[in-house]
């Protein structure tokens, strides 16, 4: 009987655990999705601005496409209340308008009369509205372009919805103001059989258009670069609905828009976004909403199409499609990756060189591979509009014999995250120094350096070190010529698309001739020497250090490119060099893995 009494206490006991931890995950998992749907609705009010319409060169508000909100609504569609699982519905739901209209492609469904009537203007007197002739006539147009020119894949058909026939539904309809259109995904189906390939996530989805589009500048413009954004959704869903980023679907349907209808120029509207801020993420991500400066950043994912622009004019617009069909399979940043390497480069060269040519901004042949086609008609845009004729430049350094630093979180804004850029303008009249880069965080992301010269006669040098991890960013200028406009840029690459922290630095400039080192950490009364330099076959140290264990101390070699020649070796050891190529070597001094002190050898 005690027994009994005991096991049932037992039993009671480790009921109310259980119960008390499923509670608490389940607290925990609820609020979480409370705050998701707090985001989420932030977000779609945020697309829905009446403020979002470019209604003239001078109104620096920009419009947010909807079909991105709705996009990452649908997926998280079981982690919103119930009140933001209505108004989701509100925008999935197909409108049930009196009219439609037929084209090869399309069908597009319209009202004569009512909230969402269209223009009754009918000049060739057929009954339909030229409104929706002129429409289907543009549509038609993108089909042709994005589908059978540039070789995307069409959407998936929706089969019977939109009356049973086999085309794309595009309903046009009084949207609210500053909406341009938008895409709702429909039902996912995995595969798309408009493709040769197996897709596992492709979805249907519906397209709506405006009614009409005054307060958007010229009214037939804006329906162009509509249809070739929206419909470039559709395309989108058709190879993958799940797992692409703010990035890759607005970065690249901003740039259909160029592609398909080039000087309409609505996109240009964008350009500050990235050429005011390059040291925010050029891949910023609906993932990076935890980062306090989320909404002053939105505008990235459409200003990123000047990167998709670059990667079309210098490698072939083909990679972005290669890109897509890679995103079946692949992650974003291995997608892409692969797609450049189809073209015998990579992610990290373009991105590399996609920051130079955004100092550079010239169509100067002379220039390439930093040069952008319509270079002087982003400048002239710039000028307008943000008082610049290129990217941001963060601070200025004059060097002069005497080692000079500059620090980023003095000098500069605080911020430089994944592939970002800050832009550094060097003034000297010193034909040689040196450059270092130091992360003020040594566990977090590496940082390169890239010196860049503009020549008078249009030819771009670029310097750059983009060093291995754990390492130092170091680079040696020599014949620097005064009359060339130079500049630093500190750049950060990545794996990752949802880190947008940003990691601090400095960067020290130092004529090659004097002592070379960061500030040395090694306390007073301690020192770090080579035995002799120059080396021709064994490197000794000579030290006094404080921590009586020397055997925590190493040492790590580097050649001027960065490339590790040794890595943590005993500093009581003899280092053969006999082998080693004639050149310059930096020895960085690490205790316990942190950088002390940094010295040049030369090897004879």
């Amino acid at each position: 009987m005690k027994f009994y009494c005991i096991l049932k206490s037992s039993l009671f006991l480790a009921f109310v655990v259980i119960n008390t931890t499923i509670f608490a995950q389940n607290n925990a998992l609820l609020q979480e999705d409370i705050e998701f749907s707090r985001q989420w609705e932030s977000k779609l009010n945020h697309a829905t601005s009446p403020n979002h319409s470019d209604k003239n060169k001078n109104d620096k508000r920009h419009h947010s496409c909807l079909s991105l909100v709705l996009l990452e609504g649908e997926k998280n569609k079981k982690r919103l209340t119930s009140r933001l699982q209505k108004l989701l519905r509100m925008y999935d739901e197909r409108p049930t308008l009196d009219f439609f209209l037929d084209s090869p492609h399309f069908r597009f469904h319209y009202d004569k009369t009512g909230t969402n009537a269209v223009s009754s203007t009918d000049t060739n007197n057929n009954q339909v509205p030229d409104y929706i002739e002129f429409m289907a006539t543009e549509f038609e147009n993108v089909y042709q372009k994005e589908i059978e020119n540039l070789g995307f894949i069409s959407p998936p058909s929706d089969a019977e919805e939109g009356g049973g026939q086999d085309l794309y539904d595009v309903y046009v309809t009084d949207l609210q103001q500053g909406l341009y259109g938008y895409v709702a995904p429909e039902r996912t189906i995995g595969d798309n059989p408009n493709s040769p390939e197996t897709e596992t996530q492709a979805a249907t989805s519906v397209l709506r258009v405006r009614n009409n589009y005054e307060g958007f500048g010229l009214q037939n413009d804006a329906l162009k670069v509509t249809a070739a954004h929206e419909y470039f959704h559709a395309i989108q869903l058709g190879y993958n609905a799940d797992t692409p980023s703010a990035f890759a679907l607005e970065g690249s349907a901003s740039w259909i828009e160029e592609e398909i209808y080039p000087r309409v120029d609505d996109n240009f509207q964008y350009l500050n976004s990235v050429f005011n801020n390059p040291d925010v993420a050029i891949n910023y991500d609906f993932s990076d909403e935890n980062d306090p400066d989320f909404f002053d950043f939105t505008t990235q994912w459409y200003g990123s199409w000047i990167f998709f622009q670059y990667i079309g004019e210098n490698y072939g617009k083909e990679v972005v499609r290669i890109f897509w069909q890679n995103l079946r399979l692949q992650s974003e940043l291995e997608a892409f990756d692969a797609a450049l390497q189809t073209k015998n480069t990579n992610l990290n060269t373009v991105f590399e060189d996609f920051f130079v040519a955004n100092i550079v901004l010239s169509s100067n042949s002379a220039a390439n591979p930093f040069v952008y086609a319509r270079a002087a008609d982003y400048i002239d845009y710039l000028r307008e509009n943000s008082n610049s004729e290129r990217v941001r430049i963060e601070g200025t350094m004059n060097f002069s014999r005497q080692s000079t630093t500059w620090r980023s979180n003095q000098q500069g804004n605080n911020r430089l995250m994944r592939f970002s850029a800050d832009y550094i303008e060097l003034n000297t009249q010193e034909e040689k120094l040196n450059v270092e880069v130091l992360r003020d965080n040594l566990q977090e992301s590496q940082i390169g350096i890239q010196f860049v010269a503009l020549q008078s006669n249009g030819q771009v040098r670029v310097i750059k070190n983009y060093p291995n991890q754990g390492d130092f960013a170091r680079i040696e200028v020599e014949n620097t010529n005064p009359n060339d406009k130079m500049y630093l840029i500190v750049y950060r690459l990545g794996n990752l698309n949802d880190d947008f922290t940003s990691q601090q630095y400095t960067i020290r400039i130092y004529n090659p001739s004097a002592p070379l080192g960061i500030e040395d950490n090694l306390g007073a009364n301690n020192y770090f020497k080579i035995a002799s330099n120059p080396i021709s076959d064994n490197l000794r140290f000579v030290y006094q250090l404080e921590n009586q264990n020397i055997k925590d101390y190493k040492a790590t070699i580097t050649d001027v490119l960065g490339r590790k020649m040794i890595s943590n070796k005993p500093i009581d050891e003899p280092i053969t060099t006999s082998k080693w190529a004639k050149g310059t070597y930096f020895v960085t001094l690490l205790y316990n893995q942190k950088p002390l002190a940094i010295r040049k050898i030369i090897v004879e």
